[in-house]
């Protein structure tokens, strides 16, 4: 809970939500729009997990997680194509 003084100028309280809210706006902007969406089908290339076929079950961040045959494969989403 936040506690307000009697001491604090108003001014610095409404300075600090302006810049919160600035803050989260600014991490909203620099995360990458992932161009997928869950349930597509998509195919992930990637030297370390190989080539996998799966559905788009989660999104965080820059990964993407692809479920395939019961398994959770993570891909970079600039690493996924859709299929031919």
């Amino acid at each position: 809970m936040i506690q307000f003084t009697a001491e604090a100028p108003a001014q610095s309280i409404r300075a600090g939500r302006l810049s919160g809210f600035l803050a989260k706006a600014l991490s909203r902007a620099r995360t990458a729009a992932i161009p997928y969406k869950i349930g597509d089908v998509l195919v992930g290339d990637d030297p370390f997990n190989g080539r996998q076929e799966g559905l788009v079950e989660m999104r965080n961040g820059n990964s993407v997680g692809l479920r395939s045959g019961g398994q959770m494969f993570f891909y970079d989403y600039r690493q996924l194509r859709r299929p031919e």
